[in-house]
């Protein structure tokens, strides 16, 4: 009992270093495995990337920057993974500033992990401004609309973008946001083409993904963080998604426990 009243008079800064010494540790270890359920909308979008053909590209909508990193790089580097495994050519297309060189930093990584090889198998652009205007344009004049890459390399000098001329020759569109941006795709590209699109939400977005996917004008979605550590489940490739995905489950925990302790200490503080 007096153990249980104790506990009414921790100080709340031990208890946040508890928290963030637990979440720091679960994050930098690999040793935690919870069980995974890979839900259907993530399925669809694995299905869809296993499906796409060869001789055409994937474009990689980035519209997040530093305050989103951490849930939609993961995504990001799933699907891009998976391209690589498949030997799908991807091409980042950032519209955020700062977003363009944290993309094309970590997929560079992971290209040179996976043996690929820029200008052959990935290229990225540089930051696009109005990307409304830029979507219209490359459905029937890519070459025009873009013209060179981030390292103002003429498209026609780069091997997997020298034969793109339309939309013809998209696979799929994957979208990588923290916005209501999924709809630019969806109207321009997605509906009147039927190019697949695999949308990619922070946790806050993913509500209004469900109507997209009910629809199908989105043919898969990787909800948040947790969408991004079931991909890499799947692809059996457990990355950064999965190890944050770990940290926050024992977090929640550990906070779930605190509040139970705490709300004994309080009813054995009234009893005495």
């Amino acid at each position: 009992m007096d153990f249980l009243v104790r506990l009414q008079k921790i100080d709340r800064r031990v208890m946040y270093v508890v928290l963030a010494v637990v979440t720091t540790t679960i994050l930098y270890t690999t040793w935690l495995r919870q069980p995974i359920e890979v839900t259907p909308e993530v399925k669809k979008a694995y299905q869809t990337v296993e499906h796409l053909p060869k001789n055409k590209i994937v474009l990689v909508s980035i519209w997040w920057g530093p305050g989103t990193v951490a849930e939609n790089r993961p995504q990001m580097e799933a699907v891009v993974r998976h391209c690589f495994m498949r030997g799908v050519p991807v091409v980042i297309l950032p519209w955020d500033q700062v977003g363009s060189n944290l993309a094309y930093n970590r997929v560079e990584q992971v290209a040179k992990e996976m043996g690929k090889v820029y200008g052959r198998d990935w290229a990225a652009f540089g930051f696009r401004p109005a990307a409304d205007q830029a979507v219209l344009g490359l459905r029937s004049d890519f070459q025009g609309t873009f013209k060179r890459d981030r390292f103002n390399t003429p498209l026609s000098e780069i091997p997997v973008m020298k034969n793109i001329k339309n939309w013809q020759q998209i696979g799929a569109i994957v979208e990588t946001t923290p916005s209501a941006t999924v709809g630019l795709w969806i109207n321009f590209i997605g509906q009147p083409y039927k190019i697949p699109i695999i949308y990619c939400p922070t946790g806050v977005m993913v509500p209004e993904g469900y109507n997209f996917l009910d629809a199908g004008q989105i043919k898969g979605m990787l909800p948040g963080l947790i969408g991004a550590a079931k991909y890499e489940y799947i692809l059996k490739q457990p990355g950064f998604a999965t190890r944050a995905a770990n940290a926050l489950s024992v977090s929640h925990l550990l906070i779930i426990l605190l509040i139970i302790l705490g709300n004994l200490g309080y009813i054995a503080a009234g009893k005495k």
